[in-house]
C-alpha cells in the first residue's frame, strides 16, 4: 500500500472515529427533540475531484454524485448514491497514463448531527472499465465512507433541511489481490 494511500485510510478512519463519538454523544438527545417530524424524501447532488490510488498506479479523478432516500428523522436517513467517474491513473514510475471510468452504485446510511455534520456509510457495487490492469474492469465490490458539511438552514415546522454541501468521501474498490481507493472532495446541494 503506497504512503498517500496509508495517510487516506488514517485522515478517513480518525475522521469517521470522531464523528462517530460526537453522535452517540448527542444522539439520544437530539432525537428525542425530533421524533415527531414526519419522514421525508431526501435528494442531493455533488461535483467531485480527488486521486485514485492502488496496485501501483495513481492519478486525479473527477465524477460526480446523486442520492435519493429518505430522511427518517431529523437524525437518521437511508439513501442510494451513484458516483460516475473518470479516473487519469498512471504507474508510479509517471512513464505512461491510462484512462478509467467506473460508476459506484452506493446503498448509504447516514446519520446528521446539528442539522450540519453527516456521517454516512455503505456497501457498494462498482462497474469499472478502462486501460487498466483487467481486474478493474467489470463488476467488483466496495465500500463507502462519506463525511458532509451542509451549510444551510432548518425550517422550525417541517424540519426540512437545504443547504450548500461540503463533502469528503473515501471509496475503496475492492479487486483480486487488493484494492483501489478514491478519495475526493466534492460541493454541492442537499435537501433532506
Amino acid at each position: 500500500m503506497s504512503s498517500l494511500n496509508r495517510s487516506a485510510v488514517r485522515v478517513v478512519a480518525g475522521l469517521s472515529v470522531t464523528a462517530a463519538l460526537s453522535f452517540a454523544r448527542g444522539a439520544h438527545a437530539q432525537y428525542a427533540d425530533a421524533r415527531d417530524e414526519p419522514g421525508r424524501l431526501r435528494i442531493g447532488f455533488n461535483v467531485n475531484g480527488g486521486i485514485g490510488t492502488g496496485q501501483n498506479v495513481s492519478g486525479p479523478t473527477v465524477g460526480s454524485t446523486f442520492r435519493a432516500g429518505w430522511q427518517f428523522d431529523r437524525l437518521s436517513a437511508f439513501y442510494g448514491q451513484i458516483t460516475p467517474l473518470v479516473w487519469l491513473p498512471s504507474r508510479a514510475s509517471g512513464t505512461s497514463t491510462s484512462f478509467a471510468a467506473s460508476c459506484q452504485f452506493t446503498p448509504m446510511y447516514s446519520m446528521t448531527r446539528f442539522d450540519v455534520l453527516e456521517l454516512a456509510f455503505g456497501p457498494s457495487l462498482d462497474i469499472s472499465s478502462g486501460q487498466l490492469r483487467k481486474e478493474f474492469s467489470g463488476t467488483n465490490f466496495g465500500a463507502h465512507a462519506r463525511i458532509a458539511f451542509h451549510l444551510g438552514g432548518r425550517d422550525e415546522v417541517s424540519g426540512r433541511r437545504s443547504g450548500f454541501t461540503i463533502g469528503l468521501d473515501a471509496h475503496p474498490t475492492f479487486v483480486k489481490g487488493g484494492w483501489y481507493t478514491f478519495v475526493t472532495l466534492g460541493l454541492g446541494y442537499d435537501w433532506f
